[in-house]
């Protein structure tokens, strides 16, 4: 028994140490891409926390930040999918982690069944010809960022649709 004990301790005393090792390198690594860029993920991770009420991790915040911001995303655009995240979660009871990282992943990667467990129906074709026809293009026209854009548009329109008046109530 007290064998078993040491082993946990000292396993749990390790992931200790390679979370914070961890940690510190993100911290460090968005330093010196604000240095060299000028984006600051730092603020966009916080603003995303505090649009889920602190309800996820600033690591998760960092990475989504990072995600996005590569994907074509604004900050404005990431703490919206934040906020959705929460609406979500609170209307279908989940975990308001698992429900921000299928935003954000289901976003930017354009993937369906990403959003299919929060009730979010995408459909590619039609996302994109909506879009195209708002900026007075056809859907084969688009670019790959105005693609995500009409992905981004139609993802964020059914959760604040679905799910929007949930937030404002709570």
């Amino acid at each position: 028994m007290y064998k078993r004990q040491k082993i946990f301790a000292v396993t749990a005393l390790f992931r200790f140490l390679k979370e914070a090792a961890d940690y510190r390198v993100l911290i460090e690594g968005q330093k010196a891409f604000a240095a060299e860029t000028g984006i600051a993920y730092r603020s966009i991770a916080k603003s995303m926390q505090d649009a889920t009420d602190g309800q996820i991790t600033y690591k998760d915040a960092s990475q989504a930040a990072a995600i996005g911001s590569a994907a074509g995303l604004n900050p404005d655009q990431l703490n919206r999918l934040a906020a959705s995240a929460r609406n979500v979660s609170i209307a279908l009871g989940r975990d308001v982690t698992d429900s921000f990282n299928r935003l954000i992943r289901g976003t930017t990667k354009a993937e369906p069944e990403l959003l299919d467990e929060l009730g979010i129906i995408l459909r590619l074709e039609k996302a994109t010809k909506v879009y195209a026809a708002t900026i007075g293009k056809t859907a084969k026209d688009l670019t790959a960022y105005e693609r995500q854009q009409a992905v981004f548009n139609e993802v964020l329109s059914q959760t604040e649709q679905k799910y929007g008046a949930i937030g404002d109530a709570v």
